[in-house]
């Protein structure tokens, strides 16, 4: 008979669940009307922790099996070569697309100083070190509000070097090491109109 009954009441409860189709954790309170997962922190001293797993590549739902639109996760792989950092995910139906608060670009990311390039001589593998011409402009402050000891570069190996458009008239076969040295071919002379924009992003 307690069989019978506690058979009855885990039904029941069953029901109850598919009918309000709404769940509280954390409370008896019942959940927020608009909320079908409802987490609660009485002592408020706890965080929602989301699964830590190894995004493979934006593109590649790995590992999961498919892309699922919705889907929330935290990324556990660093990998500025396929644009992966550690941090909450989010996917599309398509893709992963990193959680941030900053625009929709690199985390602390910031143009490259003013530099000049020599198109005077055409020819190919030329090289501009793009790290050295920043330490050049900001290694040694002139004036600041702080103290020097404060003002702190990022090594060479710190930073993700990206060359986001140019003249192709006047630049071709653009390459960046990991040291920030950048190789490339003149092929034409440079005009008024001439351009080359290049980024910076801290890893």
């Amino acid at each position: 008979m307690k069989k019978l009954f506690l058979l009855a009441g885990i039904f029941a409860l069953m029901s109850i669940a598919a009918l309000n189709a709404q769940v509280t954790i954390g409370s008896n309170q019942l959940p927020d009307s608009d909320a079908v997962l409802d987490l609660v922190t009485l002592a408020n001293n706890k965080g929602f922790l989301p699964p830590r797993i190894p995004l493979v590549a934006p593109h590649d739902p790995k590992p999961l099996s498919a892309h699922v639109p919705g889907m929330v996760v935290y990324n556990t792989t660093n990998s500025p070569t396929d644009t992966l950092w550690t941090g909450l995910y989010y996917n599309t139906g398509i893709e992963w697309v990193r959680l941030t608060a900053n625009p929709p670009f690199f985390d602390g990311w910031f143009y490259m100083p003013s530099i000049v390039f020599d198109t005077s001589i055409q020819g190919d593998g030329q090289e501009k070190d793009l790290y050295q011409e920043y330490v050049n402009q900001f290694g040694s402050p002139k004036a600041t509000n702080a103290g020097a000891a404060d003002f702190i570069l990022p090594k060479a190996t710190d930073l993700n070097y990206y060359v986001l458009d140019y003249d192709p008239a006047v630049f071709a076969h653009i390459e960046i090491d990991e040291n920030g040295m950048m190789t490339y071919d003149i092929i034409g002379p440079a005009t008024d109109s001439t351009y080359i924009n290049i980024v910076f992003a801290r890893k």
